[in-house]
């Protein structure tokens, strides 16, 4: 019976997915059009998260949506080898600097699924995400705006709890909206 209910979760969360990147959305929604291919690791990803959402949403009680999180974490690291990610897709979601004029930035890789820098200096020690106003990826993403779609690379932070950084100061905002850290090395933007 397990089985089946996954199995369950997980094609309703690919069925998902496949209308989320074909269809036309809007707001959080990473709409990219049906030219746009993404790589297998990013669509394992978004679908774990998607995956895990649905389940949370639907767990019995806390205890149960808290377990969700470690299933989840496996999945995460499933799909992401050594912390990398090269050559996904998304929507620019957020595009600004913090107060010491460092580039700030969201991505949006499918219905609040964010893939972002942080966007202070303090949350920002060790992780060093912010990007740097005299590097090339600064230099070209001065030149996007919100709502741009784009081809980036970078690395995620680690984490124990879920494989690659998240920055949600809730279980709930982890499972149902979830921004996760990356340190960008390469965007390039594609509409």
């Amino acid at each position: 019976m397990n089985v089946i209910i996954k199995s369950a979760a997980f094609f309703g969360s690919v069925a998902l997915l496949i209308g989320v990147f074909a269809g036309s959305g809007s707001g959080s929604r990473a709409s990219l059009g049906p030219d746009i291919k993404t790589p297998s690791d990013q669509t394992k990803f978004a679908a774990a998260v998607a995956s895990a959402r649905a389940q949370y949403r639907s767990a019995a009680n806390e205890l149960a949506a808290g377990g969700i999180r470690s299933s989840r974490q496996q999945a995460i690291c499933d799909a992401v080898i050594n912390q990398a990610a090269s050559d996904w897709v998304g929507k620019i979601s957020r595009l600004t600097t913090n107060g010491d004029g460092k580039g700030v930035i969201g991505i949006s890789i499918g219905p609040n699924v964010q893939i972002a820098t942080w966007n202070n200096r303090m949350s920002d020690i060790g992780d060093r995400t912010l990007i740097e106003p005299d590097s090339s990826v600064f230099k070209t993403l001065a030149k996007m705006k919100v709502g741009d779609t784009v081809k980036f690379s970078g690395r995620f932070t680690p984490s124990r709890t879920d494989c690659v950084g998240e920055q949600s100061f809730t279980l709930q905002g982890s499972m149902t909206d979830p921004a996760f850290t990356m340190r960008f090395t390469y965007i390039q933007k594609l509409s």
